[in-house]
């Protein structure tokens, strides 16, 4: 159940943008030049302690995202249903009466949720000595190279 939330509105992760499952805009913080591939082995450090803590507050989040469907009388496996429908218009899911309302009340509160989460995670990032935007040239980095994968694959099991 909560994998599939993820899924649905949590797209914050590792870059840091939020975007909700229930038709907004992306919000993305983007880096304004290309992403520089040369890490040190401090800074990697600095971003697998940030990871490990973005991943302990993203399950925070999933839990209090699940409090506020549940609090609409909504089931999450439903509302990941009619979300995914919103944003596929090729999906055919039948919306039942008082459903669209509940989504929407839903969204807000996720919507809110979100960017909370957002503004934690960039305060995690400060904490640690990075800024947002070197944060995700060095994530931008690790998903270009393996041997980065690799290294912050130990670092983060210890």
């Amino acid at each position: 159940m909560y994998m599939k939330l993820t899924t649905i509105i949590l797209s914050v992760g590792l870059l840091v943008g939020a975007s909700t499952a229930i038709g907004q805009e992306p919000v993305q913080i983007a880096p304004q030049e290309a992403p520089s591939n040369d890490v040190s082995n401090e800074e990697l450090e600095k971003f697998a302690k940030i990871y490990t803590e973005v991943q302990s507050e993203s399950q925070e989040m999933q839990s209090e995202a699940v409090t506020i469907i549940e609090s609409e009388g909504m089931d999450v496996d439903r509302f990941n249903e009619v979300a995914n429908a919103q944003n596929n218009p090729s999906a055919e899911v039948e919306v039942k009466e008082g459903e669209k309302e509940k989504i929407q009340a839903i969204s807000v509160k996720i919507q809110k949720l979100q960017q909370a989460f957002q503004g934690r995670v960039q305060e995690m990032i400060k904490k640690r000595g990075l800024t947002v935007q070197r944060y995700q040239e060095v994530y931008q980095a690790i998903q270009q190279d393996q041997e980065l994968q690799q290294k912050l694959g130990k670092m983060i099991q210890g």
